[in-house]
């Protein structure tokens, strides 16, 4: 199972719609207000993050840590062979700015500090 974590500008309501899959309460009743979601092979079930395993969060820490280590050395890619099919390569991976301005904001510092503080408190 792979977990992320997402602030969105709708957070709001899929708070209020959704229930975690593992306790059964309603999403907005987490600390956070973020959600995880746990994707299995063709089923994504949203969960606090409070619920994770401690396991599970690591995992997740981990997995973004890979993430923005990949995200930033296709930056440098780009600097190092500026083109337009590296700049298409960028934009079909992670989006245009126009895409990413009108779609999901992830507050990063916000996102890394939650597992972090879930995580103290499982230890």
């Amino acid at each position: 199972m792979d977990y992320f974590i997402k602030q969105t500008d709708t957070m709001s309501n899929i708070r209020h719609m959704s229930i975690c899959e593992i306790c059964g309460n309603k999403i907005c009743t987490s600390r956070y207000p973020l959600f995880a979601e746990i994707k299995e092979s063709n089923k994504i079930k949203f969960v606090h993050m409070e619920c994770c395993s401690t396991e599970s969060i690591k995992r997740n820490l981990l997995s973004y840590a890979e993430n923005q280590i990949n995200f930033y050395k296709d930056i440098i890619q780009l600097v190092n062979n500026t083109s337009l099919e590296e700049i298409n390569n960028i934009e079909a991976k992670y989006g245009t700015y126009g895409e990413i301005s009108q779609g999901i904001q992830i507050d990063r510092d916000r996102y890394v500090s939650a597992l972090i503080s879930e995580l103290k408190g499982k230890i």
